[in-house]
């Protein structure tokens, strides 16, 4: 349990969790069988909170217990903003978004502080200049050329970004994405991305928090202020895209072809990316003029038309629950070594084994009692 000058904290993320979820003192309270006052002393600080308490606003809020005591991680690189105070169902799927980073980038923590997951691959550039689109893309030709995949699609992005030290987790949220760095483990990141949205979007924000975690937003203009967050976030942006369909792949396949169309559909087809990604890269390299680009934005291919042109259908990247083949080995390797109870690694393998009974077998005599 906290020391008293942690019942600060448990107050204000009682009071954050029951705001986000659009609940009054009155309903929290009728839920832990006090008063309406004793929420209001919980959420000020001035009242402990016991376990069996916390365990029924845990399950009343739908988060961790983790959640209430431990202290949030410092440094989120990606999106976080001041929490509204009257969220609307959009800003409430951000808010359980960062709870489900919060709980991710401590497991990324714990295996990365026990030596479970392999050391990153740091970047060994540094590029001149202020950081700007050209020079995030500059980044991420270079982030490509670091595993020899300078061109072609990325069929495991994934295990490509935990390759740079970042590791994914999809759930079950309708919003984009967040990303951290994890304290005391340099080069190491968290990101979450939300299952519910579009495949070609969950890649986009897979490789945009890649960026965040790659470029660590080293953002300032010439005189050495902050640039805007919309600057900011359009930069990465330009990092993801060229990560994902890079531009030199877009010329090849577009220039002087008479059919555009049939063209744009198989980069999409083959990259994974959205229909809007495909004609935005053809328009900034001047393949194809305003009014060209208006025309194949209307014109985005069904199902049916990825099977006339390439004679497949796209499958879905990063679904619910996806982690990386790098996660998956580092939590059966602290399993096998009883660090951790079969219970505790089907937590954290999130679905990809479902019973103890598809756990490696190990020496029971090294369990940790």
């Amino acid at each position: 349990m906290p020391q008293q000058s942690g019942w600060s904290q448990v107050g204000n993320r009682v009071r954050t969790a029951r705001t986000q979820c659009g609940m009054s003192q009155d309903q929290v309270a009728s839920r832990l069988g006090v008063d309406r006052t004793a929420v209001m002393r919980i959420e000020s600080g001035a009242r402990k909170v016991s376990a069996l308490e916390l365990g029924a606003l845990a399950e009343l809020f739908g988060v961790p217990l983790g959640y209430f005591v431990m202290t949030p991680p410092a440094v989120v690189v990606s999106r976080r903003g001041p929490e509204p105070e009257e969220p609307d169902e959009a800003a409430r799927q951000v808010w359980r978004l960062d709870v489900d980073l919060d709980s991710h980038a401590r497991d990324v923590a714990w295996l990365a502080g026990g030596g479970f997951l392999p050391p990153p691959r740091v970047a060994d550039w540094d590029l001149p200049g202020r950081l700007d689109h050209d020079r995030a893309r500059q980044h991420a030709r270079l982030v490509r050329r670091g595993v020899g995949r300078e061109t072609g699609p990325l069929d495991n992005l994934i295990d490509f970004c935990a390759h740079w030290g970042l590791h994914l987790l999809v759930v079950d949220r309708d919003a984009d994405g967040a990303s951290m760095q994890v304290e005391n483990n340099p080069g190491v990141g968290a990101a979450v991305i939300g299952g519910r949205v579009d495949p070609g979007r969950r890649r986009f924000t897979a490789a945009h928090e890649l960026g965040h975690h790659i470029l660590q937003d080293p953002y300032s203009n010439d005189a050495g202020l902050a640039v805007s967050r919309d600057e900011r976030e359009q930069t990465i942006n330009a990092f993801a895209q060229e990560l994902l369909l890079p531009r030199e792949d877009v010329r090849q396949e577009m220039a002087g072809t008479d059919d555009q169309w049939a063209a744009a559909v198989r980069l999409a087809a083959s990259y994974r990316v959205s229909w809007s990604v495909v004609v935005r890269s053809a328009a900034a390299l001047g393949l194809v003029d305003e009014g060209e680009a208006q025309k194949l934005r209307a014109r985005q291919p069904v199902r049916g038309d990825f099977l006339a042109v390439v004679g497949a259908v796209p499958q879905p990247d990063l679904p619910l629950g996806a982690t990386s083949s790098q996660w998956k080995k580092a939590v059966l390797s602290a399993y096998t070594s009883a660090s951790i109870t079969g219970a505790r690694a089907l937590e954290l393998l999130h679905g990809a084994a479902t019973s103890i009974d598809e756990l490696p077998v190990r020496n029971e005599a090294d369990v940790i009692p």
